[in-house]
Order: structure tokens, then sequence, then C-alpha cells
């Protein structure tokens, strides 16, 4: 039996993975195969723990560590159960990724010794090769009260952090924003007024002991008044930068086109109120937008 261990870490740490062995008896080769994401972890050396002869480790190709040995004499190598045959040393760069003993037929194999060589558990079913895991120390997730407030509504922010975090540092961008009912960026759940509007990326940075992991929502808040078009942009219906809350509006978002339009809408094809807009109001005798085929206006169900 073949098994790598599901490990909690920091984010730029240096972390070593054992392999450990049950039921090793009477070995005479090996030949292993451990997948993970290169992504998650960068490979920077692995050791034979064991002493299992002629065991070469390489971690040259992303993503694979393969680690190979013989012993040509009988009746093999027998190790007692938890052995740590090899351990390998990563650096780990962040995120989730499982480790996963790879699967072909004989990239996971035991072989048995000279001279009748029998090959042993060599496909990496579930009751002989163990997979593991790499994770952070915490699992950084946080929500909002809505994403697409109006401007000047306040939101609050409710930390999902797992694992424990001790501290919380919230950032957002752009920083036409005001925390609001005494909270700060320190709260664990602020309160926060946004007071323009378009797209906000917020991050929450938790810490435990010496260990800090953020998580990143990029264009996760959408702040104005939807189905307000402004045309800022271009005059492209489905131009998000054209509507004051950076949100093409969907069958339930009233549509309003306003006299202060920099651009006058063109919406190319056939468009169909109840589909592309519950309803559409062309604002002031000066407002106008173009519409390429056919207004159709669907049933009321």
């Amino acid at each position: 039996l073949t098994n790598v261990p599901v490990l909690s870490a920091c984010p730029g740490s240096v972390i070593t993975v054992p392999v450990t062995v049950s039921a090793f008896s009477a070995i005479g080769s090996i030949s292993l195969t451990l997948n993970y994401d290169p992504a998650v972890l960068s490979y920077v050396s692995a050791s034979n723990t064991s002493g299992f002869s002629i065991l070469a480790i390489s971690g040259t190709m992303a993503g694979k560590v393969v680690a190979a040995g013989f012993n040509s004499s009988s009746p093999g190598v027998t190790y007692p159960d938890n052995t740590v045959l090899f351990t390998v040393t990563f650096n780990y760069l962040g995120g989730t990724t499982a480790l996963t003993w790879y699967d072909n037929g004989t990239s996971c194999e035991y072989t048995g010794p000279e001279p009748n060589n029998n090959t042993l558990n060599d496909l990496p079913y579930e009751a002989y090769y163990f997979n593991g895991q790499v994770k952070p120390v915490l699992g950084v997730e946080f929500s909002a009260g809505t994403v697409t407030p109006e401007m000047n509504q306040v939101v609050q922010f409710t930390d999902l952090t797992t694992g424990g975090p001790a501290s919380w540092n919230w950032s957002i961008s752009p920083a036409s924003f005001t925390f609001e009912n005494g909270s700060t960026a320190a709260s664990q759940n602020p309160f926060v007024k946004f007071l323009s509007n378009g797209v906000y990326a917020v991050s929450l940075a938790a810490k435990k002991s010496s260990c800090t992991v953020i998580k990143v929502k990029n264009d996760f808040i959408h702040c104005g008044t939807p189905g307000l078009w402004t045309g800022t942009n271009t005059s492209e219906w489905y131009d998000s930068k054209n509507w004051h809350n950076f949100l093409v509006p969907v069958n339930t978002i009233d549509v309003v086109i306003p006299e202060s339009a920099s651009n006058w809408p063109v919406f190319a094809g056939d468009m169909t109120i109840g589909v592309d807009c519950r309803s559409l109001r062309i604002q002031g005798r000066s407002s106008r937008m173009t519409i390429t085929g056919q207004l159709l206006i669907q049933q009321a169900q």
C-alpha cells in the first residue's frame, strides 16, 4: 500500500510530502508516478529515506514525480508498516491540488524479486494506492449581502473563511467607498457604502499565526442603477461599460434611455421585450435608439 497525506500549508512556504508504505513485503522493484498541479506546487527535491536500492526520484516533468528502484536479491525487501519510502519537497505557491497516483497500467506497480519478477498491484486501485492533497491553512471565502447595490447603498460583507483565522484585512478597488456602522478594514464582517457607480474588486486577507492567505474577487460588485443606459463607451448595446452598473440588462430588468446619454444605443438584430429586457423606456424628446432588426414584444405569461 502506498499513501500520501492531506497537508495544510501556508502559501510561499516549503513543504515536504512523505510517501509511506504498508504491507510492503518481498518487493524487488518499484515504479511510482505521482501527479500534482504545477500551478500550486513547484518541485524542489526528493530524498530516498528508506534506502531502497537504486531508488531514483525525478521531478523534471512539471506536475509529475517519478520514483523507480530495483533490488534483485531474494526474497526482496520488506519494510514495517508506515515506513517513509521517500519524501518530496515542494515550494507551495498557494491554492489546492490533489496528489494522485497515475494509472496507465504500468506507471504505478510493485514487482517481486528475481527469478519470478511477479508484478504486484500493477494498477492504482483504491485498495493499494491512496491519494492525498495539499491545501492552504485557511480556506478564505466571503460573500456580500448584494453584489448589485445602488449608489450609496450599504452592503454587509460576511467572512466565510474556514480554518480559524485570527485577523482580517479587507481591500476594495477603486477607492470610492466608505466603511460604515463603526466597521473598518480589519472587521470580520464590515459594512461598506459604495459612492460611485462601476465595478469593484474585493479582496480579503485572512491571517492565522504567521500565515496570511488572500482571496481576490475581481468584478465582484457592480454598483449603479440596473438598466440605466449611459453610453459612455460606445453605442453597442452589449458593451457592459455602457450601462450604469456595468451589467447588460436581462429579461428581469427595466431599461431607461435618458436624454443625458453620451451615445445612443444600437441593438443589432431583432430585439424582444421580455427577453432582452423587461421593459424599454426612451426618456425625453431627444432620446433615441436604433434596432437594426425587428422590435418584438413577448406576450406576458
